[in-house]
């Protein structure tokens, strides 16, 4: 669980390491996950899967590996589906508890200016501001 500011900066650089650059839906998958693991406390490596509803390609896709790293969830362990949707969300399940996470509007404002056209140093920077949102901001919990 994430606790403090250094172990979000170590979060975010596991993101980024994973990932290979800094974005704005890399950094919504990590607070996602983050979040649901805080919720649900998983004890066991399996105990917890998810369900993403989003696009199947970037920019969208790069949520999957912000909730992989932040959650444990991976594709390899088969704790991730994905299902192909133009409205983003996540379904995290421990056994029969259910947390539905969704971005909220103040990400969603940042999102709508994110294309695969939009120039890197433009990506950086909505990623920064998506990450200096607190959570109860950022995100719709369910």
């Amino acid at each position: 669980m994430i606790h403090n500011r250094s172990d979000m900066r170590a979060l975010l650089k596991a993101g980024v390491d994973f990932h290979g650059h800094l974005g704005p839906y890399l950094v919504l998958g990590l607070h996602m996950g983050r979040v649901a693991v805080r919720m649900l406390k998983p004890k066991r490596i399996h105990e917890l899967s998810v369900k993403v509803w989003t696009r199947k390609s970037p920019p969208q896709s790069c949520i999957l590996d912000g909730i992989q790293v932040s959650s444990g969830c991976t594709l390899g362990k088969g704790t991730i589906t994905v299902e192909e949707s133009t409205r983003t969300k996540a379904g995290f399940r421990k056994g029969n508890r259910i947390v539905v996470i969704r971005p909220g509007e103040a990400a969603i404002r940042l999102l709508t200016e994110v294309s695969k056209d939009s120039h890197p140093l433009k990506i950086r920077e909505i990623a920064i501001a998506l990450h200096q949102i607190p959570d109860h901001e950022l995100l719709t919990i369910k």
